[in-house]
């Protein structure tokens, strides 16, 4: 009876304007920051006269910051849902910009770079993923790509228009003109994140709802992951699909997961910090490079979606295991072919693919450790990869520094993706718990 009201409710569902607010928000996001603030980089070394490794160690402590902050900031989601989590990281992140454009002294863009900049764009992403996966099972990789598809859309077109404001104008313009935008649209986008009421999340485990996901990205047909298939009722072993906090974290896979995550953006991170300086020492302008930066987002737009339809039909762990393989491919491009653009077009269309998996390699902490507790778990996951994630663009800092290049980081990087590529192929989702009232195995 509920199930057939469910089904007739006239109107989408719900969970998928939530993934659409989602993409709207990654889009910001990306464009004007998580992909936009390489196209700063060179711009602070000269205005806060710095070396790179200073800058990078800037870059560095905001990983690790956004990762202590994640089990507390996890914890608030599962207590007091996402939307006041998102609505908070909003208006931090738009007054950080504001700040930031203010800011004459290393000090001082530490203070704000630290302290409003980080937290208001790490904050939000706890109650952004946790409402999808409170919304979808069945479809939850491809709901998490399409949200995160957002940041190949702000990088193609937010990001070059912050390119074109820093060169034309100065960065300070750009980053007054960033907390505005921030802040005029995020703050009333924030009110449509929100988690299921009642048994509304039941739509999305009908069949007929996938005519619903068919007008967003096609068809992505039914999931043969084992994993994705449980029943939202408990079965005969007592056990609901919801793992609680100690049980997760008295499993192997919890931690395996955490580390695979945290080579993967170990990796990313030093890569994305200084991809423009990295691409200059390759032979390209700093225009060029600003350029080859929208071209990353602009192929990681079909990229990421096709991860996502790809790991909900396939196997998620190897989906992502595969887009591993194209970030080490990059690391080697970039490290052995000729100076140029055509390096340049080469690594840019590589570390797409690197980074098309992002969002599923996030979709499997929902996967295997379910919904109740997934803000928790995942700000659990954030901790331990930060603190890896934090080497990536100090070590690639330090390296130039003292090298005049950043070949050895290459070849770290590309060691890196090996290892990732390894431990997402041999993943295993985890044994069921014991229970008081069922029988786990």
């Amino acid at each position: 009876m509920i199930r057939k009201a469910i089904r007739d409710t006239k109107g989408m569902y719900y969970g998928w304007w939530v993934v659409f607010t989602a993409s709207v928000f990654h889009a910001l996001f990306g464009g004007l920051y998580h992909t936009g603030i390489s196209l700063y980089f060179l711009p602070f070394k000269r205005a806060f006269e710095i070396s790179s490794t200073q800058l990078s160690l800037a870059f560095a402590v905001r990983s690790l910051e956004g990762g202590l902050e994640g089990p507390f900031v996890g914890y608030l989601v599962d207590k007091i849902g996402p939307r006041p989590i998102v609505w908070f990281g909003v208006v931090t992140g738009g007054i950080g910009f504001m700040l930031l454009a203010l800011t004459h002294s290393f000090p001082m863009f530490l203070v704000v770079f630290l302290g409003f900049l980080t937290i208001g764009f790490s904050t939000p992403f706890h109650g952004i993923t946790a409402s999808i996966n409170h919304w979808f099972k069945r479809r939850l990789g491809t709901a998490m790509s399409l949200a995160t598809v957002g940041s190949a859309v702000g990088g193609v077109l937010i990001t070059p228009l912050i390119a074109w404001i820093i060169l034309s104008f100065g960065w300070r313009t750009a980053a007054m003109t960033s907390g505005v935008l921030i802040l005029v649209i995020g703050i009333p986008l924030s009110i449509l994140i929100r988690v299921p009421k009642g048994d509304e999340a039941l739509q999305e485990e009908e069949p007929g709802s996938a005519e619903e996901a068919t007008a967003i990205v096609g068809t992505a047909g039914e999931s043969n992951l084992l994993e994705s298939s449980q029943s939202l009722l408990v079965d005969s072993t007592g056990f609901d699909g919801d793992f609680t906090v100690r049980e997760a974290l008295r499993t192997k896979t919890y931690w395996l997961l955490s580390l695979s995550i945290g080579l993967r953006l170990m990796a990313q991170s030093a890569l994305m910090v200084h991809m423009v300086p990295m691409l200059v020492s390759r032979g390209n302008s700093e225009g060029v490079a600003a350029i080859l930066v929208s071209l990353l987002s602009l192929v990681r737009l079909p990229a990421i979606i096709g991860a996502g339809v790809i790991s909900d039909r396939w196997s998620r762990t190897r989906t992502s295991s595969l887009a591993m393989i194209s970030g080490l491919a990059a690391g080697v491009v970039i490290l052995l072919g000729p100076s140029g653009l055509l390096t340049g077009i080469a690594f840019a269309f590589l570390f797409a693919g690197a980074q098309s998996c992002n969002s599923v390699t996030w979709a499997l902490v929902g996967q295997f450790f379910g919904r109740k507790n997934f803000g928790t778990l995942r700000g659990g996951v954030t901790l331990v990869q930060s603190l890896m994630s934090t080497a990536g663009p100090l070590g690639a800092g330090i390296v130039f520094d003292l090298t005049g290049n950043y070949a050895v980081a290459f070849v770290a990087i590309s060691v890196t993706y090996t290892a990732a590529t390894i431990m997402f192929w041999t993943l295993k989702a985890p044994q069921e718990p014991l229970r008081g009232n069922g029988i786990g195995h």
